[in-house]
This record gives structure tokens, C-alpha cells and sequence, in this order.
């Protein structure tokens, strides 16, 4: 098994339909700049037919998947590609793999260039990717070794969801709530860098979910996504921290953290001091 399937495996992904997506990140990671040279072709190349992520892939995949993705820069034009990208890839892994792997075909050359850096926050901004993982990507993405595959990702998505399950707990989402909720997760280092208008967008449609029933399901998968202790303590304290805010802990509230306890496997004592460090009501 490649290590892109290990980690589509750990993150319920379609290798395939991922891997096309890939390449055209770096194709656009390559065009960036306004042209498309030798060196940034021969790194898209061996990126390709050198690193674990692709072995196995048949040569007229890979023609296929590069044609498409010149064919619709040319067709469609970069930004319109470069959303298709981010709709394409909906989970957060999956983008945070495609801007390493554009990062990594920018560097080709030793150097970002202005174009280039431009092109690479422009993409930060689309996919949603947080500055941790930018910082990252630009870290990993230098040199002949160059690390693709991402040894740790900002669980953000995780972190969210946690906390928007928490603000849907009590089924009360008036307008002003959602302005509060949305000046909360903005103003919270775990992400920063994520475009407003992206995570607008995401608390929306995520909020709508769990307020008519989704919260079950999402909790079932909390446990894979976050495997360390710190970071399920992390997305307890946001979910406690919701909870708080208004100085109150309705019932309904009070119902989910333990199902959010229980879900992340937390020690109950351990919650309870994270409840208390937070401001127990």
C-alpha cells in the first residue's frame, strides 16, 4: 500500500479521484508565475513518478489527469480552477495535500517568487487552510527531499465542528448568535489565516446540519480524527467554551458535553477541570 492510500485510508478518501486533483494543484502551482518553464514541468514530473503518493500509477492516468488539468486552466481560466479545486477536494486533509503538493511544484526552481507567493495565499485563502499548515508547507516544501505527504495537520475542521455542535446544542441559533459565533472562531489562534468569507461559509451550512439532526453521526467520527490527548482536550475546551459564553449551561448543553466527553474518550475528572478552567456556570 502507498503512502497516499495509507493516509486516503486514514482520512476516508478515493485515491484516484484525490491524485487527479493533485496533479492539477501543481499544474496550477506551476502556471502561477505566468509561465510554464522546464525546471517546474521536470518537478510536476518527478514529483509524480519519484514519490510514494503516486506509485502505481499507470502512465495514460497520468497523461489523462495532466491534459485535463491544462485543458482547463486554458478553458476556464485560474480562478475558476482554482475554486473547482477547493470543491472538489471538501476535506480539509485533502486540501491541506493539494497546497503542499502546488508549494512543493513553486519551489522548483529554489525560490518563491512574488507571483508565486501571491498565488499561494490566494490559494491558502480558497482551500481554507490554516497559517499553521501554511507555514508548514513552505517549511517541508524546499529541497530534493522535499516532504509531501503532511506529517501533521491542524485538525480544523474537527475543531469546528465541535464547537458548532455546542452552539446548536440548545437548538437556538438567532441572528445575533451566529454574529457571536463567527466573531469567536475568528478571534481563536486555532484559525488563524482561514479566509472569513471560507469560514462564514462553513459555520452556515455546518450549523444548519447539526441543528436539524447531524450531531449523532458527527460525533461517531470524532475518535479517528482526533487521536492525540491534546487535541481532544483542545475541542472539548472549544465546545465548553461555547457553552459558556452567554454565562449560562442550558440542559441541552449540559447533555452534549458528556456525549462529546464520551465521543473523544476524556476522562471524566480530566473534563471536569477543563469545564472549571473555563468558567463552570
Amino acid at each position: 500500500m502507498s503512502d497516499l492510500e495509507k493516509f486516503a485510508a486514514r482520512y476516508q478518501m478515493d485515491v484516484a479521484h484525490v491524485r487527479r486533483w493533485i496533479i492539477e494543484a501543481m499544474v496550477l502551482g506551476a502556471v502561477s508565475d505566468g509561465e510554464f518553464d522546464r525546471d517546474e514541468s521536470d518537478s510536476i514530473m518527478l514529483t509524480i513518478t519519484e514519490h510514494a503518493e503516486f506509485a502505481g500509477m499507470e502512465a495514460g492516468d497520468l497523461r489523462g489527469d495532466l491534459e485535463r488539468a491544462f485543458e482547463g486552466i486554458v478553458k476556464d481560466g485560474f480562478n475558476v480552477r482554482l475554486h473547482a479545486l477547493a470543491a472538489a477536494l471538501p476535506g480539509y486533509a485533502n486540501r491541506v495535500l493539494a497546497f503542499r503538493c502546488a508549494t512543493r511544484v513553486a519551489f522548483a526552481n529554489g525560490v518563491l517568487e512574488p507571483d508565486e507567493i501571491d498565488f499561494l495565499r490566494q490559494m491558502q485563502r480558497v482551500l481554507g487552510i490554516s497559517e499553521a499548515d501554511v507555514t508548514r508547507a513552505f517549511e517541508d516544501g524546499q529541497g530534493e527531499d522535499a516532504q509531501m505527504l503532511p506529517e501533521e495537520i491542524e485538525p480544523v475542521e474537527a475543531y469546528l465542528d465541535c464547537l458548532l455542535m455546542a452552539a446548536a446544542a440548545d437548538k437556538e441559533l438567532r441572528d445575533e448568535e451566529l454574529a457571536t459565533i463567527i466573531a469567536f472562531v475568528i478571534s481563536r489562534e486555532e484559525f488563524a489565516g482561514i479566509d472569513e468569507d471560507h469560514l462564514r461559509d462553513y459555520i452556515n451550512e455546518r450549523l444548519r446540519n447539526f441543528a436539524t439532526g447531524g450531531t449523532a453521526q458527527r460525533l461517531d467520527c470524532l475518535g479517528d480524527e482526533l487521536q492525540q490527548t491534546q487535541e481532544r482536550e483542545n475541542a472539548y475546551g472549544l465546545a465548553v467554551s461555547i457553552c459558556v459564553a452567554d454565562g449560562e449551561l442550558a440542559p441541552e448543553e449540559r447533555t452534549f458535553l458528556v456525549q462529546l466527553r464520551r465521543a473523544l474518550h476524556l476522562d471524566e475528572e480530566r473534563a471536569g477541570k477543563i469545564l472549571d478552567s473555563l468558567g463552570r456556570v
